[in-house]
């Protein structure tokens, strides 16, 4: 049965900003009443993907794990909102692929890697792009036309080194200290930011393609130009195959056809079948820990209710670990990268129009506060599903505080009669404090290898440090999944080891 979440809006004429969401990702009852005053194996905090997968491979190789999640759901900054019967709204992370490894394992182990949809209509071609640049007249144009133009100003953007990045990333799971690239090459490019590649190349580009690169790049970094690195952008090529022939069937064509909540659930009622226990709405103020690999980590909730274990996973987003206590304190360079944080402040919003026309439409518009839009489906009562996007606007365009500005964005994009808005705006949410992680120049080469470092008995995992898909589902369970195969050699040969407490 659906539950609804606090997070999220919605938002139509009649009822204004509405706050919450009906999603099947709400847990009930919020506690397992099997938590008592023991020491676990493991406290994982999280209940996001890298979270989950971290909780399910540790109950899966027999240890004792407490999972504790600040909301009231799972899923963190990916969950799937039912507010129509037969249609599926994902809120953060959506596309699936099968060159992401880890997310194709969780796929294949439920029986979920066949069953798939696509995004848009299967009559897209029927339809058409529009778009509105900077220096040229706005104009309609075929998809075609449109993603040929993408194509030729991202491939001159990210071809550094002539060979469309394969020379600097030829591995970007290993970005640093490959079998091919020296340290201190990469350290070099990844000084640069957006602008100053824009700017080595912009005479190559016509007026709309300038607009349609500018525009694209802060839709993936959810930045700008300046505070968003080239190397991230090199390292999303490289991911890519080093081709933009892939560009869309990687990143934007395949979405789950019983959505993102049903993968973590099913992660989810895995471990807790295995034993995990679990603690939903509880929100991690503190995490206290000995000096040795003997000593137990204490963690306090704000509630003021603590769980001791051997081992700690902080799934805990890079904005957000600022606001935790540590002690002993984290290193002086971890403490460095999150005060520093990462840039990506994107806006996603879903809307809901009448207008048929929009089901095989896709457009952009630079500047604007929505930059991309993208039809996608028709619901069951025959509107047209829509997406928007933006980049970071916070100073002046906050969704859930003025929905009118929401509504006119849409409309600069394309003439529509909007009936419904839902989205969630991860930059005023607490337990996320942006988007999926995007970094500034010069922040991967300095901060990657101290953010992935455990801190005495606590590791670290959460996409917005992976190896390779940072920013992205597989990211975020390739880090959950390292951690728990970390404490599980760790801590063997023994199988559980929980203890009442004798307190």
């Amino acid at each position: 049965m659906t539950g609804k979440t606090v997070d999220g809006y919605s938002w139509e004429q009649t009822t204004g900003v509405v706050s919450g969401l009906e999603t099947d990702a709400v847990v009930r009852p919020p506690q397992s009443p099997s938590i008592r005053d023991k020491v676990y194996d493991a406290v994982v905090i999280g209940a996001g993907y890298a979270g989950l997968a971290a909780a399910r491979d540790l109950a899966l190789s027999g240890r004792s794990v407490l999972l504790l999640e600040a909301r009231d759901r799972i899923g963190g900054r990916t969950y799937t909102v039912n507010k129509d019967a037969g249609f599926l709204y994902e809120m953060g992370g959506t596309w699936v692929t099968h060159h992401m490894g880890y997310l194709f394992r969780e796929m294949v182990r439920y029986g979920m890697d066949r069953d798939l949809i696509t995004t848009g209509s299967p009559d897209m071609h029927k339809g058409y792009y529009t778009m509105d640049v900077p220096g040229a007249k706005p104009r309609k144009l075929s998809h075609e036309e449109a993603g040929a133009m993408q194509a030729k100003a991202w491939d001159i953007f990210v071809n550094v080194d002539g060979q469309y990045g394969r020379t600097l990333c030829p591995l970007p799971h290993a970005q640093l200290n490959n079998v091919i690239v020296g340290r201190k090459t990469v350290e070099k490019w990844d000084q640069l930011s957006c602008q100053d590649r824009f700017e080595q190349i912009q005479h190559l580009l016509t007026a709309e393609e300038q607009g349609l690169l500018v525009s694209l790049l802060l839709h993936i970094s959810g930045g700008d130009m300046k505070n968003s690195s080239l190397w991230d952008m090199i390292r999303s090529h490289a991911l890519l195959m080093h081709s933009s022939d892939n560009f869309t069937d990687v990143w934007l064509r395949y979405k789950l056809r019983s959505g993102q909540t049903e993968l973590a659930k099913r992660m989810f009622e895995d471990a807790r079948a295995r034993g995990a226990d679990y603690s939903f709405s509880t929100p991690v103020k503190s995490i206290l820990q000995g000096k040795t690999k003997d000593d137990l980590v204490t963690v306090t909730a704000l509630s003021g209710q603590t769980f001791r274990a051997r081992r700690v996973v902080s799934t805990i987003p890079l904005n957000v670990l600022k606001d935790i206590r540590f002690f002993p304190p984290l290193s002086k360079k971890r403490q460095e990268a999150i005060n520093i944080g990462h840039v990506n402040q994107m806006t996603k919003i879903h809307a809901d129009v009448t207008n048929p026309e929009l089901e095989r439409w896709n457009g952009m518009r630079f500047p604007g506060l929505l930059m991309y839009g993208y039809g996608d489906g028709r619901l069951p009562n025959g509107r047209v599903h829509l997406v928007a996007f933006g980049a970071d606007e916070r100073e002046t365009f906050v969704p859930e505080k003025n929905p009118e500005l929401v509504v006119e964005s849409f409309n600069k994009l394309h003439p529509m009669d909007i009936k419904r808005l839902i989205f969630h705006n991860w930059s005023t949410d607490p337990y996320s404090q942006g988007g999926p992680a995007w970094w500034q120049p010069g922040y991967m080469s300095k901060y990657q290898d101290e953010l992935q470092s455990r801190h005495g008995n606590v590791f670290f995992a959460s996409a917005d440090w992976a190896h390779g898909w940072r920013a992205a589902i597989d990211g975020a369970l390739e880090q959950g999944s390292l951690s728990a195969q970390s404490i599980d050699h760790e801590l063997a040969p023994g199988r559980s080891t929980a203890v009442e407490s004798k307190l």
